[in-house]
């Protein structure tokens, strides 16, 4: 894959009109979760810690690119969670890559995104998307919870629901996608249930023993 850079998009507001505007925002993602297209990912074993994860869908398969809103909710399968706890970079992103059947840059994807609870309700306000496109025919939206300076940890989510604008090539459609979650090596999260109720930074010992209890706790529950 060629170079590509994604920033973090900001969600920036103050006040009680700002808490008025979020309450606004939050109704109106909502409402769009309705017609939300579901997509269902599993995370892998739980419980395990893990500083990277990641699996495939086609659930967006044959979509052409109109420059139309495509509106998502990306689950998580057998009633699994991610937890982010304090020791987790400050820098982790839900990355979402579709990939088409053009071969060259095919634009960005523009949108928002947010966390999603139990109920498939919002946890978080809409946050602007991270985007960058290859040479490949792929594009990549990112997440990234943390860039509110908002959220508190230890955070469990189930999900996250996107709002994407896709480019406008009508001959280019969707051949693929695939959804990861990314934290910096040494910085994990969860995948839950079972996972520890928090890891904070230490000398490494900690971190260490609850790595090795979760590997433990999987080896018991296979």
């Amino acid at each position: 894959m060629n170079s590509i850079s994604l920033r973090a998009g900001k969600f920036q507001c103050s006040g009680a009109a700002s808490s008025a505007a979020i309450v606004v925002m939050i109704m109106l993602s909502w409402s769009g979760q309705a017609k939300a297209i579901p997509i269902w990912i599993d995370l892998g074993a739980s419980p395990s810690l893990k500083s990277h994860t990641s699996a495939s869908f086609d659930g967006l398969n044959g979509i052409s690119l109109e420059g139309q809103t495509l509106s998502i909710n990306v689950r998580f399968t057998n009633n699994e969670f991610a937890r982010l706890f304090t020791v987790t970079s400050r820098s982790f992103i839900s990355l979402l890559t579709l990939q088409t059947n053009r071969s060259g840059r095919v634009g960005f994807l523009d949108g928002t995104g947010f966390l999603l609870d139990q109920q498939g309700n919002a946890l978080t306000a809409p946050e602007d998307l991270g985007r960058a496109s290859d040479n490949h025919g792929s594009m990549h939206a990112g997440l990234f919870p943390f860039s509110s300076g908002k959220l508190n940890t230890p955070v469990d989510f189930f999900g996250i629901h996107f709002n994407l604008i896709l480019p406008d090539h009508p001959w280019v459609t969707i051949t693929g996608g695939d959804f990861g979650l990314i934290s910096d090596p040494g910085h994990v999260f969860g995948i839950g249930p079972g996972v520890p109720p928090d890891v904070v930074p230490d000398a490494g010992s900690t971190l260490l023993l609850l790595g090795i209890s979760a590997t433990g706790l999987v080896a018991i529950k296979r």
